[in-house]
């Protein structure tokens, strides 16, 4: 007999076989639990109250939840988020309806931590030039595109979390010069100890030869990179987005990158996804473009799968998950309730022996 508990995955993890479109996304771990575990039939976007009413558990991609997503919904403890961003789940509704959500920061650190040392990379050895010289015949103008290193370069950060701590793991060997970081809940204890120089972020800007933002989207950083932040950059500078398009205002990085007043960037990420065919940025000949899934890899998605059944398996025992979010809703009498009778049902359960 299952336990009593649900857990529920948004439609578009389901691949035409009826199973996860990821290889080893450690559903087998509810199996082996005795929890029952479904797809939505359909990928409502914002997810309905009716997908969540006799759900205890949701697995979720980018779906936005909004408050009348948990209009009547009681059961639901757990929205577990695949990837680190949360800017589609309304964390206050979730709270008033003592319901957790969690990321899934460390699973999600060194696939685009690399995917971000990748495009540093390839800008800087102008790759996306010398394979459109091989292809349209012009190897005699390899001459022409020397490129650089990050050996002695200057590297700026915009936010040094999980994602930006590997990255300066990874940047390492390259040599840079320096490592500047500007990030507001970082103090100079925690930068000398990580080995970065902690500045503010005109500063940055004024500074570094190449940009890379690794913030979350909020309301303070949405837009937070716009034409001024961009007038202060080195016209031989370059930009790296793998964090959230809305950071950037796309407009006047378009702008920049027309006028020659930074000298490229790559972005994963953009104000609007996909973005439209006729969007300018799909013409320019300095940007590098990729769709929201550079760091999209066997290994992200295993370990991404892992952590959000661990989360619920967790929430099943009663237990409070790791990378909470909202975490004032585990001051809330309604959630402590809600974790009691899960506590005490697991209990019975593995007395019976049901758990395998």
């Amino acid at each position: 007999m299952p336990l009593d508990f649900r857990v529920a995955l948004v439609a578009d993890l389901r691949g035409p076989d009826g199973k996860p479109v990821f290889q080893d996304f450690g559903l087998d771990g509810l199996t082996q639990a005795g929890i029952p575990h479904s797809f939505f039939s359909r990928d409502e976007r914002p997810v309905t109250s009716g997908q969540l009413r006799d759900c205890d558990a949701v697995i979720s991609m980018g779906q936005p939840y909004v408050p009348a997503s948990f209009v009547g919904v009681e059961r639901l403890t757990l929205i577990a988020r695949t990837g680190v961003g949360y800017e589609m789940v309304d964390l206050n509704a979730a709270t008033e309806a003592d319901v957790i959500v969690t990321i899934t920061p460390e699973a999600t650190r060194r696939p685009v931590a690399s995917a971000t040392l990748a495009l540093m990379l390839a800008l800087c050895h102008r790759v996306w030039i010398k394979d459109r010289l091989v292809r349209e015949g012009r190897w005699n103008e390899r001459y022409r595109w020397n490129g650089c290193e990050l050996r002695d370069r200057v590297i700026g950060l915009i936010g040094v979390g999980h994602i930006g701590r590997e990255v300066v793991r990874l940047l390492r060997p390259f040599g840079p010069s320096r490592i500047l970081a500007a990030d507001p809940v970082v103090n100079q204890t925690d930068a000398a100890a990580l080995g970065v120089e902690l500045v503010d972020l005109e500063t940055l800007l004024r500074t570094s030869d190449l940009v890379s933002i690794h913030c979350p989207l909020t309301p303070q950083t949405r837009g937070m990179i716009g034409e001024r932040e961009l007038s202060l950059m080195r016209p031989t500078a370059f930009l790296v987005n793998t964090a959230r398009g809305p950071i950037i205002d796309q407009a006047a990085l378009v702008r920049a990158l027309q006028e020659g007043r930074i000298q490229g960037a790559a972005l994963d990420v953009f104000e609007v996804e996909p973005p439209a065919p006729d969007d300018p940025l799909l013409t320019l000949d300095n940007v590098i473009l990729a769709p929201h899934a550079l760091a999209w890899t066997h290994e992200l998605f295993r370990d991404i799968g892992h952590d959000c059944v661990n989360a619920a398996l967790a929430v099943a025992r009663g237990e409070v998950p790791p990378y909470v979010v909202n975490t004032p809703v585990l001051d809330r009498p309604g959630l402590r309730m809600k974790l009691d009778r899960y506590r005490e049902t697991w209990a019975s359960w593995t007395k019976e022996g049901q758990v395998r």
